[in-house]
């Protein structure tokens, strides 16, 4: 990769973090996803040739050290990607986590995209997840599709095959799966219809509960105490629906906390 194109990926996080997302509401699915995966791919190769030219010049010891490094693929919505905060490229779950883990030995890939569903999810970000050999799968979808009132059928199909085709094409990588916690805390939903809002958020965990011993996946449950939205206000943004810096740190915590129980 050259020098060029390695500053001009540096220079589109700079102008992200100068003018930020122009709102929290829907945003251009896939105009958003098509930049963010060009991104990704000139991010992969600053990436790869950092690592070519340390093997040109370093030791046995740092190849020993690379051939080491875990490759971890987070999929997952703005709320994977880090809406909600200043610099969501730096402050997001995913890059909490992957601190917890030991970041010095983890490959990154963080592939959430503001406003996508999980159908979509399939043809956006599954591709790049099984090129890229995971070794750590995270999955936090659902939201989304709660709001598009997409059936739980419907959801159910989608979910299986994403971890399907996860498990066919991975099948040692370790997958980790968050469900939906109680969305009628968060101001966001404040005008939703709460009995049926609940009735779905229970549907959509029931789907999540069974497909995840199914593909030997981790279940993260985020409607248990410790993820308590209603006693830590704290947890959520201004916009009533997106993580803070310490909300995301809580679900990293999560996350690591299931990962080191399996």
């Amino acid at each position: 990769m050259t020098l060029d194109r390695f500053s001009r990926a540096r220079q589109a996080r700079r102008n992200y973090r100068r003018t930020g997302p122009a709102r929290y509401g829907r945003v251009n699915g896939f105009i958003f996803a098509l930049s963010l995966c060009v991104f990704l791919l000139v991010s992969a190769g600053c990436a790869q040739d950092t690592t070519a030219v340390a093997g040109q010049s370093g030791t046995t010891t740092s190849h020993q050290q690379s051939n080491k490094q875990t490759t971890y693929v987070a999929i997952g919505a703005s709320d994977t990607f880090g809406i909600g905060t200043e610099d969501p490229y730096e402050d997001n779950w995913p890059t909490d986590l992957a601190s917890l883990l030991g970041s010095s030995h983890i490959h990154l890939i963080n592939l959430g995209i503001p406003d996508i569903t999980l159908h979509d999810a399939l043809s956006l970000e599954l591709p790049i997840a099984l090129d890229s050999h995971p070794d750590l799968v995270t999955i936090w979808l659902g939201v989304n599709d709660i709001v598009a009132k997409v059936p739980a059928n419907a959801y159910a199909n989608d979910l299986n095959t994403l971890l399907s085709r996860l498990r066919a094409n991975a099948p040692h990588a370790r997958i980790a799966i968050a469900n939906i916690p109680d969305l009628t805390l968060l101001p966001a939903f404040a005008g939703a219809n709460q009995q049926a809002l609940t009735q779905q958020i229970q549907a959509y965990n029931a789907i999540i509960a069974s497909a995840a011993p199914r593909y030997q996946a981790i279940l993260v449950d985020l409607t248990l105490q410790s993820y308590n939205l209603q006693d830590h206000p704290e947890y959520i943004s201004s916009d009533g629906l997106h993580p803070t810096d310490i909300g995301y740190q809580q679900l990293a915590k999560l996350f690591y906390q299931a990962l080191q129980h399996r």
